[in-house]
């Protein structure tokens, strides 16, 4: 289906609405869209090298460049893991009540699918996850406000979605190890280097090279607290997508409606929390 075509089916969707909705689960939604921390730290992923490369040289320096291809070949596919993640919650709080989302930009995406990537750990069946989650949205996103199809969609998607989480906290973590290795190359740079630099003439260079340290440190130790926080965030994405499972038929209910308040508090917890830590 061409994308203007979904478009007019969601504008007649949107017209259908009225004014019922699932408020929680759109917030949870809501929310959930709009912890990007993944692709800021993907972003920060692809340029490792560019960061560590006047720290290395010789076979070091060979190496980091192939695994600089690997990376750079492979970023596409893992911003695709989380924007179509985020388009299929945008999509789940449309159908719960939610019309400010403009989603035509994103539309085209559903039709690109992302390649396996072994060595990032993203395997087949995170391939089949994200052409199936591709599928879910398409098929809600024209689909008439009931309250029965939020749960259906729930259902529907629930095992795609859990997929496609579990892929991005694989590469959190793969990320996690990079900048950790990074750290390790560039600080050990200086630990070498500095003892050797301790005649009168090399002070100046001494204390612009602690300088340097001690600014790349706080880099490194902020990168971890924002892989930490964002794997938090991931797990409680999922967590609250469980819970919705397990509750689709009673979403409307008030312990129902508390238990997705709390879930979605903790994700803007999260969120918030991000936007704290400096790069």
């Amino acid at each position: 289906m061409k994308a203007s075509r979904i478009i007019a089916a969601l504008l007649v969707t949107l017209a259908l609405f009225g004014c019922a909705n699932l408020k929680e689960v759109r917030d949870y939604a809501d929310e959930s869209a709009k912890l990007s921390a993944y692709t800021e730290l993907t972003t920060r992923f692809r340029d490792t090298y560019q960061r560590e490369q006047p720290y290395l040289s010789g076979e070091a320096d060979h190496l980091a460049q192939d695994n600089d291809k690997r990376r750079q070949a492979a970023y596409a596919d893992l911003l695709k893991i989380h924007q179509k993640v985020t388009l299929y919650m945008q999509t789940l709080a449309i159908l719960a009540g939610e019309d400010t989302f403009d989603l035509s930009p994103q539309i085209d995406s559903l039709s690109s699918g992302i390649k396996v990537h072994p060595e990032l750990g993203i395997d087949a069946q995170h391939v089949d996850a994200a052409t199936n989650i591709s599928k879910v949205i398409t098929t809600w996103l024209t689909s008439s406000y009931q309250k029965q199809a939020v749960g259906n969609m729930i259902e529907e998607g629930d095992p795609s979605l859990q997929k496609m989480l579990d892929a991005m906290t694989t590469l959190i973590r793969y990320y996690r190890k990079t900048n950790e290795n990074e750290k390790k190359t560039v600080l050990g740079f200086f630990e070498m280097e500095i003892p050797f630099a301790d005649t009168p003439k090399d002070r100046l260079l001494v204390t612009l090279a602690q300088a340097h340290v001690q600014a790349k440190t706080i880099e490194y130790n902020n990168a971890q607290l924002k892989y930490d926080e964002a794997e938090k965030g991931i797990k409680s994405i999922a967590e609250g997508h469980r819970k919705l499972l397990e509750n689709r038929n009673t979403l409307s209910t008030d312990e129902v409606k508390a238990m997705i308040i709390r879930l979605t508090q903790d994700i803007k917890t999260i969120r918030e929390n991000l936007q704290t830590v400096h790069n």
